[in-house]
């Protein structure tokens, strides 16, 4: 039986890898809904039958019947079932009904608060997506051109894939600094450093079959442009030189 797989900590290497953790492939330039049940309640009233009417001609007068009071109608407003509870990934299987990252307001904004809110929400969406494989929103805000997180999003791929599954692996953003400068390309370059959480791959048996240790911050940079009122995410790696 071969031993464990080790996933590769984010600052040991800077080229791309088939393994998992976030420095290991990040390199220069390489680039609840819950169910909403509407239950249509119609109670209608039942109206009683109209006064009876008087006596006819020849008939002894006597006191009507007093008409029968008409129903009340009442309606009672449904109420929406409980959210599932969130699952956190572990050998018992992959995470569950985890909420995908709201994209704050500010996010959107052209300024230098607006390009860091983005930066933490593109961090959140990649955690998001590495323990539940559901890249939609990431790869939104993220050019195609981006292969560093083109082999990011396709390793968990893999590992989904194959029957299995991540737990951990949660990048945070600890500071982040900008000149706000456009370069030649009309993009902004940004300077983050980033911290990811422990990793570990299951087999479809829940076995761990690879570990990798939280990593040392580092300090990367982060290429963002702003167009169609919105961030977009370029590339993200170690600086040159380093």
């Amino acid at each position: 039986m071969s031993p464990p797989r080790r996933l590769v900590p984010l600052r040991s290497l800077i080229q791309p890898s088939t393994l998992l953790p976030l420095r290991s492939l990040f390199h220069p330039r390489s680039r609840t809904v819950a169910v909403a049940i509407v239950f249509g309640l119609l109670v209608t009233g039942c109206q009683g039958d109209a006064s009876p009417p008087g006596p006819t001609a020849g008939e002894t007068s006597a006191s009507a019947p007093e008409p029968t009071s008409p129903l009340s109608t009442h309606t009672t407003a449904p109420s929406e079932p409980a959210a599932p509870e969130p699952t956190a990934a572990s050998s018992d299987g992959p995470a569950a009904n985890i909420p995908v990252p709201e994209k704050p307001a500010l996010a959107d904004e052209n300024s230098v608060e607006g390009l860091e809110a983005f930066t933490e929400y593109w961090f959140e969406l990649f955690s998001y997506g590495y323990i539940t494989n559901d890249w939609a929103e990431f790869l939104e805000i993220t050019d195609s051109g981006c292969g560093t997180c083109a082999n990011v999003v396709e390793g968990v791929q893999e590992q989904f894939a194959s029957g299995g599954w991540v737990a951990g692996g949660e990048a945070e953003v600890l500071t982040f600094s900008t000149d706000f400068e456009l370069n030649t390309a009309g993009s902004i370059n940004s300077f983050v450093e980033v911290g990811q959480g422990e990793v570990t791959l299951f087999s479809q048996s829940g076995e761990a079959v690879g570990e990798s240790p939280s990593s040392e911050p580092g300090i990367d940079v982060l290429i963002a442009i702003y167009e169609q009122n919105r961030w977009i995410m370029l590339d993200f790696g170690s600086p040159e030189g380093t």
